[in-house]
C-alpha cells in the first residue's frame, strides 16, 4: 500500500471519514476513494515530509501501570 503525508490545505476543516478533525500531518493512502476526492478537489495537500505524520488509525491502547499489568 502506498501512503502519502498531507496536511488540510490552508483555511479547510478536513474531517475524517469517521466525522472528526484530522491533524495537522498525516498519512493518507491516494487510492482511497474518500481522500482521492479530498486530494483532488484541494482539500488537503502534500505535506513536507520531514514532520512525522500521525496515524488516523484507532487510538493506541491506554498504559497501564506496572509496564502493561492491570490490577483488576
Amino acid at each position: 500500500m502506498t501512503t502519502v503525508l498531507v496536511r488540510p490545505a490552508a483555511g479547510r476543516l478536513v474531517l475524517s471519514p469517521a466525522g472528526q478533525a484530522v491533524p495537522e500531518k498525516f498519512l493518507i493512502n491516494p487510492a482511497d476513494p474518500y481522500w482521492a476526492r479530498a486530494l483532488r478537489d484541494g482539500d488537503v495537500e502534500q505535506a513536507d515530509q520531514s514532520d512525522k505524520p500521525v496515524s488516523l488509525g484507532a487510538p493506541a491502547a491506554p498504559a497501564t501501570p506496572e509496564g502493561g499489568k492491570s490490577n483488576g
